[in-house]
């Protein structure tokens, strides 16, 4: 099987203490504990999917968005999924930031969701508040693109067992209609996120 191995060199990013890795296998044999309906709970990890190789399963995750709403990443099965991991601290995030809105508006039609989950606030390695993702929204003009309030606890896992292992910012992580990965790098580059977001239309 193919490894996921993510394309360097599109832009710059921010590194942080880990040197960046495939992505983490989230494979877990038991389901998460039971949670309330509406509770942001992070990465929920299942048997049923691990998040290591091209063709992989994503595990489900549940956080809330800019508008307090629970974001449910299985609830958009069917759709390209583009995931922007992105920290507030992180130069090059605020940059590429400015384009998610515009993906959106000109991919929203085609069945293609776009989602910064954010990861950390203005200090490294703490967790965003809703007012920063508020923030967050309103510096980059992002109306309908989901924005979510994360945190390295809900969704890495350097440790590999379960969640994301992220070791640069920004990171775009593609997911296709049936929730599977088919492709991922660290850096924006316009063209070549919008030539992989056609790609994944195509499959």
């Amino acid at each position: 099987m193919k490894t996921l191995i993510f394309v360097l060199g599109l832009g710059t990013s921010c590194v942080q203490d880990k040197p960046l890795d495939n992505l983490t296998e989230t494979g877990a044999t038991e389901q998460a504990p039971a949670e309330k309906p509406d509770e942001p709970v992070g990465v929920i990890p299942a048997a049923d999917c691990q998040q290591v190789d091209i063709g992989d399963k994503a595990c489900n995750f549940k956080l809330l968005d800019q508008n307090g709403d629970v974001w449910e990443l299985y609830d958009h099965e069917g759709s390209v999924i583009l995931l922007d991991f992105s920290t507030m601290w992180c130069p090059p995030c605020q940059a590429a930031a400015h384009y998610m809105q515009p993906l959106q508006d000109d991919y929203a039609a085609a069945g293609v969701q776009i989602v910064t989950v954010l990861i950390d606030s203005l200090s490294y390695g703490q967790a965003p508040s809703e007012v920063d993702v508020d923030d967050w929204t309103n510096m980059h003009n992002i109306t309908t693109a989901p924005v979510l309030q994360a945190s390295r606890e809900l969704m890495l896992d350097n440790a590999a067992i379960e969640g994301y292992s992220i070791g640069g910012y920004p990171t775009y992580i593609y997911i296709n209609r049936n929730m599977e990965f088919y492709s991922g790098h660290a850096g924006y580059n316009d063209e070549y996120v919008r030539r992989t977001i056609e790609e994944g239309l195509n499959l």
